[in-house]
């Protein structure tokens, strides 16, 4: 008696075709190529770091100014409860740990050192140092909390952003500071701190400067206005300070992120 056809084909057949389908669907939804419009393609070709590190300094930072916190007062409500401080004084960006202050203060330099200078606070209110070293990281990007990171869809546009914005401190704010930095020197200034968890006694604040204005030395008759917003232009002002208008506050570290 003749055998019964076997239904292997048949499955083989039905089994190679869902596999067809499968492989259809996953081309389809995650192409190897993608095609985009001519426009499309001009709108990202043309975005631009720099260009936008400039209007965030404009736009975002420098109204920022008039938010800066009174540094010794961060730091006390800081030892005291760090959380409070933040939630209060700073803001933590993202699921970050890291807690952005941008904070103003003025004083007396004390030490002028490779990496930074060390401030004596007015009153006797302590101490901080403002650092001159390269800036890196997303610290003054992210202190005013004017920069969407959903805005932008490729985290590389970002990470240029930041580098751009460093650059810019470095270039208006820790230049003119590591040239006209000596012990004695009154200052103001305005600086991105960080904290993660909180400070160590014993230790100065270190801080990003984002706007510092140096004066002479007691008896001398000038002061100079370093870190405008606009320019890199180290200006010269009566003494004492006319106006506080490059008060900026914001953070970072030295060197353009990127």
């Amino acid at each position: 008696m003749p055998a019964a056809p076997s239904s292997r084909p048949l499955a083989g057949r039905v089994a190679f075709a869902i596999a067809a389908a499968i492989l259809a669907g996953l081309v389809w939804r995650f192409p190897l190529v993608r095609f985009r419009r001519l426009d499309q393609v001009a709108t990202v070709a043309a975005f631009d770091p720099r260009a936008y590190a400039e209007r965030f300094w404009t736009d975002d930072l420098v109204p920022a100014f008039a938010t800066a916190k009174e540094v010794d007062g961060v730091v006390a409500a800081v030892r005291s409860d760090p959380g409070a401080a933040c939630r209060s004084l700073g803001r933590s960006p993202g699921l970050s740990r890291t807690c952005l202050y941008l904070v103003r203060g003025s004083g007396t330099i004390s030490d002028v050192g490779p990496m930074g200078c060390r401030v004596n606070l007015t009153d006797d209110a302590g101490e901080v140092e403002l650092l001159t070293g390269l800036v890196f990281g997303t610290g003054v990007r992210d202190v005013t909390g004017t920069v969407d990171p959903a805005s932008r869809t490729d985290s590389r546009e970002l990470a240029a952003v930041a580098s751009e914005i460093n650059r810019l401190v470095q270039e208006r704010a820790i230049a003119p500071l590591k040239a006209g930095a000596a012990a004695g020197r009154p200052i103001e200034f305005v600086a991105c701190g960080q904290v993660q968890g909180t400070l160590p006694e014993g230790k100065p604040w270190k801080l990003i400067p984002v706007q510092v204005t140096l004066q002479e030395a007691p008896g001398a008759s000038e002061g100079f206005d370093v870190g405008d917003p606009s320019t890199s232009r180290v200006e010269a002002t009566p003494y004492p300070l006319a106006s506080a208008r490059g008060l900026l506050g914001s953070s970072a570290t030295a060197e353009p992120p990127r």
